[in-house]
């Protein structure tokens, strides 16, 4: 053995070959490894789009139909004020001047105002309160007529009876008047007291938009975004025009705030894009960037103002490719901005909801998922490497080595450290090594078989022994009829996981979730049917949590699921998305409440006031039990 080590260290074997062999293997998988990237990007590109083009679309038609109620509701308040003010302004009732100047007053500049006690609350001589109420007419404005006293009283009156229903979902409700005047319900804001003496508001855009000479055809509107200076907010405003025989007696309005938009804009929307709403004539009504301090002073931002060039780009694309078809909902390409948008009309005041989805979101699923084709394909690229590598080094290099040593001694006249297998030979080669290394020993060759074959033998006898009890053992920890976990596992996992938490301080959670009415169910429709529904359920369940914990049978209809590094947001996510799924499965369940069948889940998180499996057991259940009290199908933690 000392002459074959000297041998084999003697560093005579030139390893040029293997080198040019694994080279070769490295250039051409290296290419393939590139191809299959590249073909994965396009594909999970493709597939990446058509899927988030997909959501972009059903997203913009939920977004456009919730959006529109609003609008609608807001239609349907205005439609009825401008029925009751022409009912009223064309009834008899008197409004006299005395009545005029109980309400209001001219302040040292010249502005007539309501008195405050109009806005901070005032019992009416019939015992009716009134609040929230402010009104306005610039100094440059007389009320000396009549008529526009008897308007503003009167409108004066319908807000006081109408707005304390309206304001739930709107700024305020007013009504403004062609005279530069204003009656407005607004509880959170005196406007009335706190606008500019010489406010020209029938010269300002909102009011001057549905006067005869700006709205010949006496259409309801809404204005665009715009700032307002006494209520220091930015909004949008519905208009109505009220005319008479010709003559424009008032608007009822409704202000939104577009703070109200912008929180849906900004807290809605799909993940990596952003909405943004614009009017058809290319008036910007909200944007997630926010006006800028100066455009405060524009008042509506048209298209000309706003410094957004993806807005602009979007809105001329949305010129071109919104009006074609009858599809509610359009995607559009912007390849200037790298970006698709989702567009769909909110009814009412006819706007464009817009969602913006950059196509750098699809980019970077397909990216990383080519990046992780690639690296998966460059490891085993190097693991295929060293196995050729060892392959080689093992199967070729070393036994022919070794064979040239067998030669040599053989040539000394050695015969018996052949004969007895002092020198190792490569017998166990079925190639042309191991045909050579059996001319050199016949008689040896057939013992070291026979030998070889007995330690094979015993070889697959062991491994086969060893794969059967490791299938028993995992079989021992399988409930037989639902393939899930059985008790005894999850007894066993339990204290593991305490005993992590105790010593590692990790986090889990346990839910016990039980089949409702489920004895019910077996007796209407037999044990066979119920055997079927308890493994539907664990199937289920199982889909629900994947690799996020495991699921077990209990005991019965029970089962239990054990959660590692959870909390309380997240287990509860996962507990509904358990109801929602069993619901789906529309079981029929006739004897149940929700004649379908559901379950009812109790969740317990661990904590260091627990000193045992037990305890927390205990916790769940009584969750579960009150979920059970509480009407079952829920979840209570």
């Amino acid at each position: 053995m000392k002459l074959l080590k000297r041998k084999l260290t003697k560093g005579d074997f030139h390893p040029t070959l293997m080198q040019g062999v694994l080279v070769r293997i490295f250039v051409t998988a290296i290419i393939l490894v590139a191809l299959i990237s590249l073909a994965s990007y396009f594909y999970v590109y493709n597939q990446e789009k058509e899927k988030r083009l997909g959501e972009l679309e059903e997203y913009v038609m939920n977004r456009v139909k919730s959006d529109s109620v609003i609008f609608e509701l807001a239609e349907d308040n205005l439609e009825v004020f401008k029925k009751e003010f022409l009912r009223l302004y064309t009834s008899d009732v008197e409004v006299t001047e005395e009545d005029f100047w109980n309400l209001y007053f001219v302040d040292e500049e010249g502005a007539t105002r309501m008195y405050e006690e109009q806005f901070t609350g005032v019992y009416t001589g019939d015992g009716v309160y009134r609040y929230g109420m402010s009104s306005f007419i610039g100094n440059n404005q007389s009320v000396d007529d009549p008529d526009f006293q008897r308007r503003l009283v009167l409108s004066y009156r319908l807000l006081a009876q109408l707005g304390p229903a309206w304001v739930n979902r709107f700024a305020n409700v007013h009504a403004s008047f062609p005279e530069n005047g204003i009656v407005l319900f607004w509880p959170e804001v005196p406007w009335g007291l706190k606008a500019k003496a010489d406010l020209p508001m029938n010269e300002l855009g909102v009011i001057r938009a549905v006067s005869q000479e700006e709205n010949p055809e006496r259409k309801p509107l809404w204005t665009g975004l715009y700032y307002d200076e006494t209520a220091e907010e930015w909004m949008i405003t519905y208009e109505v025009p009220v005319d008479y025989e010709g003559k424009h007696l008032i608007n009822p309005s409704h202000d939104v705030y577009l703070t109200d938009i912008m929180d849906r804009l900004i807290s809605e929307h799909p993940d990596g894009g952003y909405n943004y709403i614009m009017r058809k004539d290319g008036y910007l009504i909200a944007h997630p960037s926010g006006p800028t301090e100066e455009q405060k002073w524009v008042g509506q931002l048209s298209l000309e103002k706003i410094d957004i060039p993806s807005v602009i780009r979007g809105y001329n694309l949305i010129k071109e490719g919104a009006d074609e078809g009858e599809h509610p909902v359009h995607i559009i390409e912007n390849q200037v901005d790298n970006s698709y948008l989702g567009v769909g009309e909110i009814s009412g005041p006819e706007w464009w909801f817009v969602s913006v989805l950059p196509m750098q979101v699809i980019q970077d699923v397909a990216h990383q998922a080519a990046l992780s084709y690639f690296l998966q394909g460059i490891f085993l690229l190097f693991v295929m490497l060293g196995v050729v590598y060892v392959v080689i080094r093992f199967q070729a290099e070393t036994p022919l080595r070794k064979l040239r040593y067998a030669a040599e001694v053989i040539g000394n006249g050695e015969y018996d450290k052949i004969s007895n297998q002092d020198i190792p030979l490569p017998l166990k080669f079925k190639n042309e090594i191991g045909l050579l290394a059996k001319s050199f020993v016949e008689m040896a060759t057939n013992i070291a078989n026979s030998k070889s074959q007995l330690e094979k033998i015993v070889d697959e006898r062991t491994r086969e022994l060893e794969a059967a009890n490791a299938q028993l053992q995992k079989l021992s920890y399988l409930d037989g009829l639902t393939e899930i976990r059985n008790r005894r596992s999850f007894d066993m996992d339990i204290k593991n996981c305490f005993q992590k938490a105790k010593t590692e301080n990790e986090r889990f959670c346990l839910m016990l979730a039980d089949v409702d009415f489920f004895k019910l169910y077996n007796d209407v429709y037999g044990h066979a049917e119920g055997d079927k529904v308890l493994k539907q359920i664990s199937r289920a369940i199982q889909e629900v949590i994947g690799d996020k914990g495991r699921v077990y049978r209990y005991g019965g209809e029970e089962i239990a699921i054990l959660l590692r590094n959870c909390d309380a947001e997240k287990v509860i996510t996962i507990g509904e998305h358990i109801l929602s799924y069993v619901r789906s499965l529309q079981i029929p369940h006739q004897e149940s409440r929700y004649k379908m069948v559901t379950l009812s889940i109790g969740v317990a998180q661990y904590t260091e006031d627990y000193n045992s499996p037990e305890e927390l057991i205990k916790a769940a259940d009584q969750k579960l039990y009150h979920s059970k009290v509480m009407g079952r199908n829920q979840l209570s933690m």
